[in-house]
């Protein structure tokens, strides 16, 4: 990072280097252009006059060189005084014809004054209704020499400079990524058996400190989730524990003492254990594919009316309770079918196995949602238990529900599922019968709508 900083900080001064050398170049020729303007103006104004002598008055300075040509390229007169009239001029003839235009350019190795660079400007005049031309000449030199002695300086100054600056980086960098050094040393010295473990708050409120909280922050989260899976394995291996432990104890009793009188008691007894496992098992396979990621990319448009009123179909072949569906109206999700149609079935059966006589299942889109309600008259929930019962492995009444087959998944795979699909769902308290409702739990699932799609 040092190294990259240094590089970039380097380039930058090149950059800024070379800028100042073209710029302060600029703003010196743009003055001697200016110096040699002047100077032809007040030559043409001799011209013009008739006050044109063959040795030309010197302005003050002694930079500039003037010369009067005549169109042969001889001197008619001139600044400097050991140039006699009607000499050869060390101006190239004929003149370039960027500096006939008006323009002034530059002209090397020279053979006036000192000889050297100049800035020349030249224009044409007419002395005697004969054509001239006024020629202007602004010496380099110091230009040249302030140049060069700049580029010196900036030659030795930029790496001395650029040395500094990369000091400077790293011991800044160094001081600042100190406490980001700490806090990934002590990183990699937790691992998945030591969720618990936080790393060290920097003293600074920097944006050290706000990442370190935010670590912090991702830790407990990867704590309670650690935890929480533990607890699931080991709820789950209890609960498969009391079916085989069941099926086995049954087993051992039927090999060990064979009586074919109570064989078929045996073996019924045996299938009711093995249906639960099997419940059991596909529960938590039911709730290991609502929480997979890959499954979202599978979603359609689903007709939920459909799903639910199947269900309810279902249901009513199984049970001799009744099940009111008539205000199951249109309600169109985008989502995965199959996983719907376990949470609709999971809240059917938790409905029916708590009901007293009736359930009813209710399903209406309004503002963009599709919500379903399966309330029953049973005995309800307690509202402290509202939020709890769709975590994993939860019975209110742990002994009836065991005995009903209920392995403690059915709500929790429902409320997985439906979190999946970027819903919610909750557990109401059902209006009295005397209020027009049933009295017992209920239960809302709402959905984002799709709506219906244009033919």
């Amino acid at each position: 990072m040092t190294l990259w900083a240094t590089s970039i900080v380097a380039a930058a001064m090149i950059l800024a280097s070379l800028g100042l050398l073209l710029g302060l170049r600029n703003a010196m020729w743009h003055d001697l252009d200016d110096t040699a303007a002047r100077r032809v103006s007040d030559v043409s104004s001799l011209v013009a006059h008739g006050q044109l002598r063959a040795l030309i008055p010197s302005n003050g300075g002694d930079a500039d060189i003037v010369q009067v040509l005549d169109a042969s390229g001889h001197v008619l007169a001139g600044s400097e005084s050991e140039i006699q009239p009607g000499s050869r001029s060390a101006f190239p003839h004929p003149l370039p014809l960027s500096l006939t235009g008006g323009r002034a350019v530059t002209l090397h190795n020279l053979r006036i004054g000192d000889g050297g660079d100049f800035r020349v400007r030249a224009q044409p005049v007419h002395i005697d209704g004969r054509p001239a031309t006024i020629v202007v000449a602004v010496s380099l030199a110091q230009a040249e020499r302030t140049l060069s002695s700049l580029v010196t300086a900036l030659a030795v100054g930029i790496p001395a400079l650029t040395a500094l600056v990369a000091w400077t980086i790293s011991l800044t960098t160094g001081r600042t990524l100190r406490p980001v050094e700490t806090l990934r040393r002590q990183a990699t010295h937790i691992s998945a058996t030591d969720l618990h473990r936080r790393l060290d708050l920097p003293a600074s409120r920097d944006e050290v400190h706000a990442l370190a909280v935010t670590l912090n922050d991702m830790l407990a989260r990867l704590d309670s989730a650690s935890a929480a899976q533990g607890r699931f394995v080991a709820d789950a291996a209890h609960e498969l524990r009391s079916p085989l432990t069941a099926i086995r104890a049954q087993l051992e009793v039927l090999a060990e003492y064979p009586d074919p009188e109570r064989d078929p008691l045996v073996a019924a007894a045996l299938l009711e254990d093995t249906e639960r496992l099997h419940g059991l098992v596909e529960d938590l396979l039911a709730l290991a594919r609502s929480e997979d990621p890959a499954r979202q990319s599978q979603r359609a448009v689903v007709d939920l009316d459909e799903v639910v009123l199947a269900e309810v179909r279902r249901q009513r072949g199984l049970t001799s309770t009744g099940i009111d569906a008539r205000r199951v109206s249109a309600g169109r999700v985008r989502g995965d079918a199959g996983a719907l149609r376990r949470a609709v079935r999971n809240l059917l059966d938790n409905a029916l196995r708590h009901a007293a006589h009736q359930v009813r299942v209710v399903l209406t889109e309004r503002d963009g949602t599709v919500e379903l309600t399966v309330s029953d008259d049973g005995a309800g929930i307690p509202p402290a238990d509202r939020t709890r019962v769709f975590e994993r492995f939860t019975r209110l009444d742990e002994a009836r529900s065991r005995e009903a087959g209920g392995s403690g998944l059915g709500l929790a795979i429902v409320g997985k599922i439906v979190a999946s699909h970027g819903g919610s769902v909750h557990a109401d308290q059902e209006p009295s019968p005397d209020a027009g409702g049933l009295g017992g739990a209920c239960l809302v699932i709402r959905l984002p709508s799709v709506g219906i799609e244009p033919l």
